[in-house]
């Protein structure tokens, strides 16, 4: 019982920790994750401010080229050459407006603008085009399509570029501000959940040393002990393999350890119960009882441990499935042996009790029964043979 307890203090314990390190791993995990989209941002940040200068860039080239050709101050002979540098300007302008339009995640407001500045760059470009096929030695007509037309449509796309530009530092500034008061904020909960934690942690590990210093003080007057640990004893008994009363094997114990060595297997297995057990607890009373049960289970256990595996299958019933080495012989004279201690007076709580046993011994045989229940059936029976002749007597069972 008591360490039933403690496994629960310990399992709560181990709980807490377990759920402390989940809970620090989802936050490093949202703390990573808000960084790599900080890193993410920069870059798309990057990418779109190296497009949009340079497409400044080589829009400023263009149209110092143009106010040059303007100004006469290129030479007839060089204008092929001028002519030439302004197609490639144009060229990286198409390649970095390509790279800006392959941007994900950017902004209404900064795809407005972009769109706004390429279009005033193609107007820019038709003009120029025009002013290179109609204009070319009428400076009267070169310096007004200038001024008039391609000078106007160049300024405004270049501060419709910056502009666009200044919206993406706006645009990269709140999102690296929301990130970062996000991160502050997992940050913070994730010292407050570890704080909490370590609290929790204490608590339960401060209660499981309360329910073990109270188990001690319980297991030193089993006057104290109950209807609730009756309760509990019977639910481990019907729920796991080992019966908390005698510290033993319990029937689901048993039927997992033989049901593959019943097809093939040969080996010696006997059954023992002490015969008008229940006038023990009728007189005493349960608590007598269950002492009784337990003082002749220990004796059981020191005495024939190594020779068999025992089981508690029913309160008072016990089965042993002898060693492999042991011949059928030599079962029997265990079982007259295990007859004999169970038999043997037992002081319990200062009173001497002794009451006589019967038992039932099975030389199995490969194949006799086809599951554990069958096999308990066979001895159980010749059990109650032995009793309605009176008990206190073994009892062989015969192979079909």
């Amino acid at each position: 019982m008591a360490k039933n307890k403690k496994s629960k203090g310990s399992g709560a314990y181990i709980f807490a920790g377990i759920l402390i390190a989940i809970i620090y791993i989802i936050n490093t995990f949202l703390v990573e994750k808000i960084y790599w989209g900080n890193q993410e941002v920069s870059r798309k940040t990057g990418r779109a401010m190296n497009a949009l200068n340079r497409i400044n860039d080589e829009l400023t080239s263009i149209n110092m080229d143009t106010l040059s050709i303007a100004a006469g101050l290129i030479s007839p002979d060089e204008m092929g050459i001028v002519m030439g540098d302004t197609n490639k300007r144009y060229g990286n302008i198409v390649a970095s407006e390509h790279q800006f339009e392959s941007i994900d995640g950017l902004s209404e407001d900064v795809k407005n603008r972009y769109n706004y500045a390429k279009a005033l760059i193609t107007a820019y470009k038709e003009k120029l085009d025009s002013l290179g096929t109609e204009s070319v030695g009428d400076e009267e007509k070169m310096n007004y399509i200038l001024k008039q037309d391609i000078y106007p449509l160049q300024t405004t796309a270049s501060e419709m570029l910056v502009a666009t530009i200044d919206v993406v530092n706006v645009d990269t500034e709140r999102m690296s501000k929301q990130n970062t008061k996000m991160a502050f904020g997992l940050m913070t909960a994730m010292m407050i959940v570890a704080i909490l934690g370590e609290i929790a942690v204490w608590l339960f590990a401060r209660r499981a040393k309360k329910a073990r210093l109270e188990l001690e003080e319980r297991e030193k007057n089993l006057a104290e002990v109950d209807a609730k640990l009756k309760a509990t004893r019977q639910k481990a008994s019907d729920l796991a393999v080992m019966n908390v009363l005698t510290g033993m094997k319990n029937r689901y114990a048993l039927d997992s350890d033989i049901t593959d060595r019943l097809e093939s297997g040969r080996f010696n297995i006997a059954v023992f119960d002490m015969d008008n057990f229940r006038s023990i607890n009728d007189t005493y009373g349960y608590d007598f009882g269950d002492e009784y049960l337990a003082s002749v289970a220990e004796k059981l256990k020191e005495e024939f441990s190594e020779v068999a595996e025992i089981y508690n299958i029913t309160g008072n019933e016990f089965c042993f499935v002898f060693n492999s080495n042991i011949s059928e012989s030599q079962a029997m004279g265990i079982a007259q042996n295990i007859q004999r201690v169970m038999s043997s007076p037992y002081e319990v709580l200062n009173l001497a009790v002794q009451l006589p046993c019967s038992g039932a011994v099975y030389h199995y045989l490969p194949g006799d029964c086809l599951n554990v229940n069958s096999l308990l059936v066979k001895l159980d029976t010749a059990l109650r043979s032995v009793k309605m002749n009176g008990g206190n007597m073994i009892n062989t069972v015969m192979n079909m």
